[in-house]
């Protein structure tokens, strides 16, 4: 397969993409951060020349989207996380591998019974955490099919993982 203008076009626009996001994220974990050093929210708006309301809706924000800190021997707070921090280039493709497949994944609820119940069932999400974001991660190109067998591998069969954090 060649690789064309518009398919290096797309994945610059991916990466971009990834980066924003996850820029987006750093800034509310060091938010976060601060306030738990015991910095203020005045003294924090004042160091980044923007306003105390900004930062209180920051952090407002950081709590509703559940912004965690990142685990130790991850460079994500979740799967989801990780695979972006890949497709933004700040980490290589082994080491997304080597993480994803060493990540303690919360198994999904199973909703055989509701759905068995009612066919047109809405759902709940599925809790943070799950391979369903590895998945998620590769319908939306952040990482490719073969990671993906790998990750799922290694995930079916936690004693053969690559490696352990």
């Amino acid at each position: 397969m060649t690789i064309t203008s518009s398919d290096h076009a797309i994945d610059q626009a991916r990466r971009a993409l990834a980066r924003a996001d996850l820029g987006r994220l750093d800034y509310l974990r060091a938010l976060q951060d601060a306030v738990q050093q015991g910095v203020g929210q005045r003294e924090i708006a004042r160091a980044l020349h923007i306003t105390q309301s900004a930062i209180s809706q920051a952090l407002t924000k950081a709590e509703s989207k559940g912004v965690t800190a990142i685990p130790a021997g991850f460079s994500g707070a979740s799967p989801y996380e990780i695979a972006e921090r890949y497709a933004a280039g700040e980490i290589d493709r082994g080491e997304m591998i080597r993480q994803l497949s060493a990540w303690p994944y919360v198994k999904a609820p199973d909703h055989t019974e509701q759905l068995a119940a009612e066919w047109k069932a809405i759902l709940p999400p599925d809790p943070p955490g799950t391979f369903e974001e590895v998945g998620e991660a590769f319908d939306k190109g952040l990482i490719d099919g073969d990671a993906y067998d790998i990750i799922l591998d290694a995930a079916d069969d936690p004693e053969t993982s690559l490696t352990t954090l």
